[in-house]
């Protein structure tokens, strides 16, 4: 068992690694993929309480906001309206007189539209098939939605931070400081872990090993923090903005993992799936990271 986990994980790292180093639609295909397993181990959780999640618009929803997410800028997911200039901004800026006439297309994203009309569609089918689906159904599925497809794309904003360039840093110290909370929760908790923290949620977390996630995951951040400023590999984020990240995402890390549990135990199953030997599903690997990838990119974007 040690040894299958020891190979699977040893797998894992090296396309993880791969696809993050190669960046763009390489890395763009791989959270794709995970989103679309990750979605269908949510669905296939709350199926184990006699819930029917509607997979088709949920999956549609993954592709749809996903391929968005990754060709933003591509033409083919925008619409140009021969729209007026926004004459309210141009009086602002005193140059009214001459926008008053004037037509600027308007670069108009349908996938919000889209989104929308999935989100009917899925309505539509729980009052048809009243007899099959219920709102239960319909709200499991735009949590699926929402908690892995909407979240987990931020993992590729991330990395196509500062032209992709600085984004592999800062994808690097998100999900590094994640690793560091984690093993330093494992590892304290293990050994000197007496008081439970949420037994109810998950039996085997600790107050003392919670305490410790906070402190691997602020002393990871520095680390990085100096490696990337004097090695000049990433120096657009000073370095007293490392420990924040660091408190926070040590945070984010065990609430995202609780979350999961949460579902785990509601669901009564051990692990989303056996995808990964050893390792259980896409969920259990990305359950800590879930709520930090849209965390650090806002913050990033925010101080950078």
């Amino acid at each position: 068992m040690r040894k299958q986990r020891v190979i699977s994980a040893i797998i894992l790292l090296a396309i993880s690694i791969t696809a993050i180093v190669f960046g763009g639609y390489v890395f763009g295909a791989f959270v794709f993929l995970c989103i679309c397993a990750g979605l269908y181990e949510v669905f296939k959780a709350f199926e184990q309480k006699e819930l029917r999640p509607l997979k088709i618009p949920g999956f549609c929803f993954a592709l749809i906001f996903a391929l968005q997410v990754i060709f933003r800028e591509a033409d083919i997911f925008h619409i140009y309206l021969p729209f007026k200039k926004d004459v309210w901004q141009m009086k602002a800026d005193g140059t009214a007189e001459a926008a008053e006439n004037a037509v600027d297309p308007y670069r108009f994203s349908w996938t919000g539209p889209l989104c929308i009309v999935l989100l009917l569609v899925i309505l539509t089918v729980m009052v048809l098939k009243h007899n099959k689906y219920t709102p239960v159904d319909a709200a499991v599925t735009v949590f699926g939605g929402v908690y892995v497809t909407f979240l987990t794309s931020y993992a590729f904003s991330l990395r196509e931070l500062d032209g992709g360039k600085g984004g592999l840093f800062i994808l690097l110290l998100a999900m590094l400081t994640d690793v560091a909370a984690d093993t330093a929760a494992y590892e304290i908790g293990s050994r000197i872990g007496k008081h439970k923290l949420i037994p109810a949620v998950s039996p085997k977390k600790s107050v003392e090993g919670s305490i410790a996630a906070f402190g691997g995951s602020i002393i990871a951040s520095l680390i990085l923090g100096v490696l990337f400023i004097y090695t000049g590999w990433f120096t657009k984020l000073a370095l007293y903005w490392y420990p924040v990240i660091g408190l926070v995402t040590g945070f984010l890390s065990q609430v995202g993992d609780l979350a999961a549990s949460m579902i785990k135990r509601y669901a009564g199953i051990k692990d989303f799936s056996n995808l990964i030997p050893g390792h259980g599903g896409i969920l259990d690997r990305l359950d800590s990271l879930i709520f930090i990838f849209p965390f650090v990119y806002y913050f990033v974007r925010l101080v950078m």
